[in-house]
């Protein structure tokens, strides 16, 4: 949210005033109406509401300027839904950063990571990666289990980011949001649980 009123508003301090009126409604205010539906739905209206009343205290700009600003802060705004994509897989990623550092002996991040970024590498490669940032190097055949173990984990843990996000969170909404967000990719030839939010 911050970096897209950053760049409605035009520098990080009106982002700053601008999510302060955001958390001060929020506060006072609760979700109100928009518990239901979509967490990114509410958010983007809810940054919407905030840049537009900090450019009002701004002022020098009439009520069609200011609309004019605000106009890519819709929830179906592509780029609006580019942010969000973006916040749950960084979300994600950290969760399996996270469970690595729990297990140092399954470097199930370095090495999923690694073979995302650098498709290329060799299964020595991997195991070179994880040796240097984990100090467990794992060889050949348990390079391979623990990339699809990765893989799996890491699906698990963006599902988990977008059944928090919902309302109604059954399978067909899961799947919907997942399609919406062009997050697929992730789940190809894995069994994913849609769990309920906590």
């Amino acid at each position: 949210m911050r970096r897209l009123l950053i760049k409605q508003l035009g520098s990080e301090q009106e982002a700053d005033f601008a999510l302060k009126i955001l958390l001060t409604h929020l506060v006072s205010a609760g979700f109100g109406e928009h518990r239901k539906g979509h967490l990114r739905d509410y958010l983007a209206k809810a940054v919407r509401s905030c840049a537009k009343a900090r450019l009002a205290e701004q002022g020098g700009l009439d009520e069609e300027a200011i609309k004019q600003r605000c106009a890519e802060l819709i929830p179906e705004s592509k780029r609006w839904l580019i942010l969000w994509r973006d916040c749950l897989l960084d979300r994600a990623w950290r969760a399996l950063e996270r469970l690595e550092h729990q297990d140092r002996t399954r470097p199930l991040y370095t090495i999923l990571w690694t073979s995302t970024i650098e498709p290329k590498s060799t299964l020595d490669e991997l195991a070179d990666k994880a040796e240097a940032r984990t100090g467990t190097r794992p060889e050949g055949p348990q390079v391979q289990q623990f990339k699809h173990e990765a893989k799996a984990a890491f699906a698990q843990l963006l599902a988990d980011e977008v059944v928090e996000t919902l309302e109604k969170a059954d399978k067909v909404s899961v799947k919907n949001e997942i399609n919406k967000l062009g997050i697929g990719s992730a789940f190809h030839g894995l069994n994913v649980e849609a769990k309920e939010p906590a």
